[in-house]
């Protein structure tokens, strides 16, 4: 029997990741801020456009494969729509940037089976139904829980014939803590100068608070992983030209006047430095700053 997935948060990401899917054979539904009707994407590769049909989910099926693609900060709410359709253990899988959400999460669904992914796929969205797949990254897959690891290494099985670069990670934790530490130490940053990554290293100023940022972060991880952390500061910087060009999706929502997802990057950094009783005044100080925008 074929798995159907059904995807919430059809941006970007969302939406290649079920282009794949369905290349792949997989049953998918998309579920938008409007709900789950028919839709078509196109899907952008070099010279290559491939057209993608995507229709209703019946109102009366439940959902077994979630894959959440909302922002952090949407989350909860967008998994509270759909909880009434949900199967009794559901393998729910978020693939989005910052931490803190999937505790939401476990907390209002004890019953789901509940996996965490990152990804450095490339993917835009310049029109609602068209989709460029940017540049091919890597993604990983982990349990929130030990003892579902084994799910993880499923799924990545199961997901063997999309071409994405896939692997299970069984310390997905530390990954997503190195992301949320890149995270921390440019996003805040461009959406208060208001430039692509990449100006950053051309502004003193924003270097020198970035190096802050990141030996407070060093500090928190240490901490946290029970290993210790260093040269976060060489790899922000190099992170930064590798995305010259890149607008953060921090700045994007600050254009756009869209809450941002602040509070589940710098703010989880901080409450986890308020929970272990370190001070990181300079990231206090851009999270201040971002939520007055």
């Amino acid at each position: 029997m074929t798995t159907t997935w059904h995807i919430l948060g059809p941006g970007a990401i969302g939406s290649l990741f079920g282009c794949y899917l369905q290349q792949a054979g997989f049953g998918v539904h998309l579920i938008g801020r409007n709900g789950g009707g028919p839709q078509t994407i196109e899907l952008v590769e070099s010279d290559i456009i491939t057209r993608h049909q995507f229709e209703e989910a019946p109102p009366d099926q439940p959902i077994s494969h979630l894959l959440v693609t909302v922002k952090a900060q949407q989350t909860l709410a967008a998994i509270e729509a759909v909880r009434p359709r949900l199967a009794p253990q559901p393998r729910i899988l978020l693939l989005q940037n910052g931490m803190g959400a999937w505790e939401a999460v476990a907390e209002r669904l004890r019953g789901a089976i509940l996996l965490l992914g990152t990804t450095t796929e490339g993917a835009n969205r310049p029109a609602p139904n068209r989709v460029i797949h940017a540049g091919s990254g890597e993604t990983y897959i982990g349990a929130l829980e030990t003892r579902h690891q084994t799910e993880a290494e499923a799924l990545c099985r199961q997901w063997a014939n999309l071409p994405l670069t896939l692997a299970a990670d069984p310390n997905i934790h530390g990954r997503l803590w190195r992301k949320l530490a890149i995270n921390c130490a440019i996003n805040p940053l461009t959406a208060i100068y208001d430039c692509p990554n990449g100006d950053l290293l051309q502004n003193p100023h924003a270097l020198a608070q970035m190096e802050a940022v990141c030996t407070e972060v060093e500090a928190v991880m240490t901490q946290v992983l029970g290993e210790e952390t260093r040269g976060l500061f060489t790899l922000a910087k190099s992170v930064a030209a590798q995305t010259g060009n890149n607008i953060s999706s921090m700045l994007q929502d600050v254009r756009k006047q869209r809450t941002t997802e602040i509070d589940f990057i710098t703010g989880y950094l901080l409450e986890q430095a308020h929970r272990l009783g370190l001070a990181c005044p300079s990231n206090q100080a851009l999270l201040n700053q971002v939520k007055q925008m």
